[in-house]
């Protein structure tokens, strides 16, 4: 048996492999030739892969005592760079203001010091050793020298059979699982506890795996409808685009809890791993480790000291605590007005328990965040008690990335503080990189400062980790492209969503917009009729109202301007809804006047008012300009 005296080891990813001990990068086995230090900085990024590296820390490492300045660092990376970035591939991330850090699915191979050992890892390999032998003299030709070219055939043929057995196996293998979604755990009863179990527990389990950088995880705002209906984990799995689905049922009893999982590979149906858990609800948090501990050995993770600690970490000691953080989850991701405040009740239960809760913080900051944003409380009220909320949190836990995002989307919408905002997005990004909701919102604060390329790359980011069956997402691309100008790709965008989702209405509310920006005012008056009657909010009834407006239906925009004012009576109803119709109606004066409202109103809608594209007329008033200044803003 080998000791660890005679291993070395080579790095494999992508097309490149890096041998420490050769000082050789090889790129589509050809190698490719880099300075002495230039092959240090890679060897040391590649070593930390996943891990943050200050610029103090790089230096220090690549140079020791002599003084360099950042620069030499800096042209060291992007020449590296230049040498990943192939098929807009990008090993090497920039951490603003802090460092770099190199992120890629790495194998790392064993090597003897006289012999190639690759691994076997997510492929089957073979093992060759070619030693020199004396050769076999025969007795009639002894003193001769045997055939060279009968001694290279025969090593040729050895080689060639080793590597189709090579290729044979590489070829059969089963592929790599990277991506997976977690459903929630089907009560065997129908005790409303047990639901809110079932989906808190795939909750947490979601969040753990998360955060591990060597698999994407749908997150749970993915699978969440899944805990109310019957659907096959495997078509579940082809609809989520995933390459794994974990499935479960879970029981409570007399004090005792039973989860059955399996985990299935979408592929081909083919069960990878089966477990049975039984525990004392009291010692929950026993349950939650080995399930979170089994399902990453089965997905064969490989975790380092940190993302191990990581999968056993409690965030509360507390049991009912845990249960009443459970349920509040439960009922915020049904996503209803009714369910956040059902789940505020649940998480202020939990936080009585433990009054350092983290994630109950969190959560009860995301319900206020929701209920400002989708009219139900006044910013002025819902914003406040979300970033007390969310203090108190960061305050309990500074690590909870979603902390950091509540705080950054609170910053950016009610506090326009957009530096600040930009600070939190970048934070909770290096904290969870495939947090879809991080990459989600930061996309939205990059559109509403002009920074449109940037904000493209983000949303097809947390495109790819929620699934393309993401629809919100999908709209949200659609007017992304809308409001950078980019009309044809809007539309050919959303006309796609609206067809696969015929009732989703901020669909055909944001395709409508899109046509109104290509002067097609007949259709984009029916498109915005279809919202209307899917959704009679304030959203949809303002823009509404503007292509009323724009079609010369100014009876039926001002009657649209009536019906805003009734609802209002009801419950808030933001002034930019009415400021929108006037803009449609032409009528300037009275359309900075309602933004002057909605300015004081601290609407969160004022923090897109900068590329909303229904606001083009105005854009250039002097009473336009000041808002702009008066938050912050650079004119476009």
């Amino acid at each position: 048996m080998e000791t660890s005296e005679n291993q070395r080891f080579i790095y494999e990813f992508g097309k490149f492999v890096l041998d420490p001990q050769e000082k050789t990068l090889f790129a589509d086995g050809k190698p490719v030739r880099l300075p002495a230090k230039e092959f240090e900085t890679l060897l040391l990024l590649v070593e930390n892969n996943g891990k943050a590296l200050s610029k103090e820390e790089m230096l220090q490492a690549v140079w020791q005592d002599t003084f360099v300045e950042e620069n030499n660092l800096a042209k060291y990376i992007s020449r590296l760079r230049k040498i990943f970035d192939t098929k807009g591939q990008t090993y090497i991330e920039t951490l603003p203001k802090h460092g770099y850090r190199f992120s890629a699915e790495i194998n790392q191979i064993a090597q003897a010091a006289d012999e190639t050992i690759l691994e076997k890892r997510t492929i089957k390999r073979l093992t060759v050793r070619v030693e020199e032998e004396k050769p076999l003299m025969l007795p009639a030709e002894k003193g001769k020298i045997p055939n060279k070219s009968i001694f290279a055939a025969a090593v040729l043929v050895v080689l060639l059979s080793a590597l189709g057995f090579w290729a044979w196996t590489r070829t059969n293998a089963p592929s790599k699982i990277n991506s997976i979604a977690v459903l929630p755990l089907k009560s065997l009863t129908a005790e409303e506890n047990n639901k809110a179990l079932g989906l808190g527990l795939a909750d947490a389990l979601i969040t753990k795996i998360g955060s591990l950088r060597a698999i994407a995880v749908r997150p749970t705002s993915a699978v969440a409808k899944y805990a109310e209906i019957e659907v096959d984990a495997l078509e579940i799995g082809r609809k989520l685009n995933v390459d794994a689905v974990l499935e479960g049922t879970i029981q409570q009893s007399e004090g005792r809890i039973r989860i059955n999982t399996r985990l299935l590979r979408v592929e081909n149906g083919e069960q990878i791993w089966a477990e049975k858990f039984d525990g004392e609800q009291a010692k929950i948090f026993d349950l939650e480790d080995r399930l979170s501990k089994q399902a990453a050995r089965a997905l064969s993770l490989k975790l380092n000291i940190q993302e191990s600690e990581r999968l056993t970490r409690h965030n509360t000691s507390n049991n009912e605590a845990f249960d009443a953080y459970l349920k509040g989850r439960y009922f915020w991701n049904k996503r209803t007005e009714e369910g956040f405040k059902k789940a505020i009740v649940f998480f202020n239960q939990a936080i009585e328990k433990d009054a350092d809760y983290a994630q109950a913080y969190s959560g009860l900051a995301d319900c206020y965040i929701l209920l400002g944003i989708w009219g139900a409380l006044p910013p002025v009220e819902a914003m406040p008690k979300a970033k007390e909320a969310v203090i108190k949190s960061l305050k309990a836990d500074d690590t909870l990335a979603d902390a950091h995002i509540s705080l950054a989307f609170i910053k950016w919408v009610y506090d326009w503080d957009w530096a600040g905002a930009d600070e939190e997005f970048q934070k909770a990004l290096e904290l969870d990189p495939n947090n879809a909701t991080a990459h989600h919102w930061y996309a939205y604060y990059l559109a509403a400062i002009g920074r449109f390329d940037e904000a493209i790359v983000h949303i097809n980011k947390a495109q790819e980790l929620e699934g393309s069956l993401s629809f919100s997402i999908g709209n949200d691309i659609g007017e992304i492209y809308c409001w950078s100008g980019q009309h044809d790709r809007a539309i050919s965008q959303l006309e796609e969503i609206a067809r696969l989702q015929p009732d989703f209405a901020i669909a055909h509310n944001t395709l409508g917009i899109a046509y109104l920006k290509k002067g097609r005012i007949v259709e984009a008056v029916a498109e915005l009729e279809t919202a209307r009657r899917l959704d009679n909010s304030p959203r949809m009834l303002s823009t509404l109202g503007y292509a009323y407006g724009a079609a010369g239906q100014r009876d039926k925009a001002r009657k649209i301007i009536g019906e805003l004012k009734e609802l209002s009576a009801q419950r808030y109803v933001s002034a930019f809804a009415t400021a929108i119709v006037y803009a449609g109606l032409g009528e300037d004066q009275e359309t900075l006047d309602w933004l002057e409202k909605a300015y004081h109103e601290r609407s969160d809608t004022m923090a897109i008012f900068n590329v909303y594209p229904l606001l083009d007329n105005v854009r250039t008033k002097p009473q336009f300009v000041k808002f702009q200044q008066r938050a912050g803003l650079i004119p476009r």
